[in-house]
């Protein structure tokens, strides 16, 4: 192990020190007062991140880069010792208080953490800096005693700006696992928004109007597109742009008292600034990567649930299989019965193929279990040339479902008798089954079309909607209001009439179709996707359409025994023969 660490610090050592030498030169370009105190000193950010990637190793790599460093600026030994292990304590000081107070390693990983970041890991780390680099430069007679408290501010300011904003960028473009992966168009987009932020930056950092302001929704977009890299990057830019604009005297935040540039003043107001920009665009960073960590470990709940269900269920299958020989033969009973009520319910369709004139017709339903609580049917009158339509779906599955869906079949007596009331046929179903129908529900249309003329007149109970798709493949529709039939409320349903022409094609269906969806997904069949493949495949003879929809139904769901609800459709289309 010892070996290993060794090893670590003599490949990082002149690494960091390189990097830390570099950092200062950029630093220093910025100073003024002293030539060695800047309002934005980058080898801090150096440092935290050597600390945060690899670890202790990096203490030596950071002091050898920051006496170097300083000793190139100010040929003076012990000022460049002094301040050399100021500017490694102070990293290593916020890296120890970062471990301690959020046991992460990454500033932004959350919220919580990036105000401990923020308020409790730069300051202190920055002060210790200042102290003793400022107390090196007074004691050895480089700073007056006016100018020491000047110095001092100036020196802790730029300690700050640096952890605050080169630390995040560098740990955030040079950790393994943070890497730059977006693809070219990508890449150029994040490079338009930086270009941007430059821009607008220039602009409100480039004289005294009041445009402070115009930047931020470039570091907004560029924080929430982008995440951690968009928001560093943004972030340095325009900071940038603030410090170098203001030592030069330009800006809002350059404030002058008699002529001359205040830096105390300016610095107060510069960094008061850059904590707003920064903070903001951290936060929306660490926000959105909490947002996505809570939307990760609600899929992984997810399969966990799943998986404990499947096994609940392979359990119970073994139950099962240890019953007894009775149980079987219950079981078996049981089926016969399933049968009998099956064969029973299909009675209840219409069991012979109507062809009115004018019209082709197909219907088709198949229950999710062997009975169900869709029901339809059709009523034709050829004297009156009138053809009549329902269709319903009772709330529940199983034989309860197919139960009432019975009682609605014996309920249609009057609208059989004359097809044409529709409002009235629907609110007598409900007043025939209402003692029965207690905790469940039921929606319903019916449909009257006179084939000589093309005249339709539609009214629903809660339903879904009459979907009508033209020949030209346009999609009209009917919404007539209607509520679900209920104990409660009356129906209220209104009628919409509606003039056919040759080739349109009449959609009946119930939410079964729509609402299919896989074992393993949340992904609904949709009645976007239904209609659109009903309009692909108008052209096509009726049943093959009807068949290979559901098909396709079908195949969504995973297969037959997956279907989770009653599925059945009606196609009618109007040929006025």
């Amino acid at each position: 192990m010892k070996t290993v660490i060794y090893t670590r610090i003599l490949i990082w050592t002149p690494v960091i020190a390189i990097a830390y030498v570099i950092g200062s030169q950029i630093g220093f370009q910025l100073a003024f007062l002293n030539s060695q105190v800047s309002p934005v000193w980058p080898p801090e950010g150096i440092g935290l991140t050597s600390l945060l990637l690899i670890g202790r190793s990096a203490v030596p790599g950071i002091f050898i880069g920051a006496t170097f460093a300083n000793f190139l600026n100010n040929p003076h030994i012990p000022t460049a010792l002094i301040i050399g292990i100021g500017n490694t304590l102070s990293s290593y000081v916020n890296y120890r208080i970062l471990l301690k107070l959020t046991g992460k390693k990454d500033p932004l990983y959350s919220s919580k953490g990036l105000l401990y970041f923020l308020f409790f890991c730069t300051i202190p780390g920055a002060l210790v800096s200042a102290l003793l680099g400022v107390s090196s430069l007074w004691y050895f007679d480089f700073l007056s005693n006016e100018l020491y408290l000047n110095v001092l501010f100036t020196w802790f300011s730029g300690e700050m700006l640096g952890f605050l904003i080169v630390a995040p960028l560098l740990y955030v473009w040079f950790h393994p696992k943070e890497k730059f992966n977006y693809e070219i168009r990508k890449q150029i987009e994040l490079f338009i928004w930086i270009l941007l932020v430059y821009i607008s930056g220039s602009i409100a950092f480039g004289n005294e109007l009041p445009l402070l302001f115009l930047p931020i929704p470039f570091v907004i977009v560029s924080s929430i597109r982008f995440r951690q890299h968009g928001a560093t990057l943004s972030t340095v830019v325009l900071s940038f742009l603030a410090v170098t604009m203001t030592i030069e005297g330009k800006g809002l935040f350059a404030r002058h008292e008699d002529g001359n540039l205040s830096i105390n003043d300016s610095l107060i107001f510069l960094d008061a600034f850059l904590f707003c920009i920064s903070g903001i665009a951290y936060f929306l960073v660490t926000a959105t990567r909490e947002r996505e960590r809570a939307q990760l470990d609600a899929l992984n709940s997810l399969k966990v649930l799943n998986e404990l269900k499947e096994r609940a269920n392979e359990e119970l299958e073994l139950k099962v299989v240890e019953r007894t020989a009775v149980i079987e033969e219950q079981r078996e009973e049981i089926e016969k019965q399933l049968d009998m009520a099956k064969r029973i319910q299909e009675s209840l369709f219409p069991q012979k193929e109507i062809k009115p004139d004018g019209l082709e017709i197909v219907f088709k339903n198949i229950p999710m279990m062997k009975v169900g609580g869709d029901l339809f049917d059709i009523e034709w009158k050829p004297e009156k040339k009138e053809l009549g339509v329902f269709i319903c779906d009772v709330s529940g599955h199983g034989i309860p479902a197919a139960f009432l869906s019975a009682l609605v079949k014996m309920s249609l007596d009057k609208w059989k008798e004359d097809p044409l009331h529709l409002t009235e046929s629907l609110e007598y179903i409900r007043n025939q089954i209402t003692p029965n129908l207690r905790e469940h529900f039921i929606t319903a249309s019916m449909l009257h079309i006179n084939t000589d003329t093309g005249q339709l007149r539609f009214a629903r109970a809660g339903h879904f909607p009459l979907f009508i798709i033209r020949k030209t493949g346009s999609l009209v529709i009917l919404k007539p209001m209607g509520r679900i039939i209920t104990p409660i409320f009356a129906t209220l349903s209104e009628e919409e009439s509606f003039q056919l022409q040759i080739g349109d094609l009449i959609v009946l269906l119930t939410d079964g179709l729509t609402e299919a969806r896989g074992p393993d997904s949340i992904q609904m069949f949709g009645e976007d996707h239904l209609l659109s493949f009903i309009r692909d495949n108008r052209e096509k003879n009726l049943t093959e359409i009807r068949d290979l929809l559901f098909d396709q139904v079908i195949l969504h769901s995973g297969g037959l025994p997956m279907i989770q609800d009653d599925l059945t459709l009606g196609l009618i289309r109007y040929t006025a023969a």
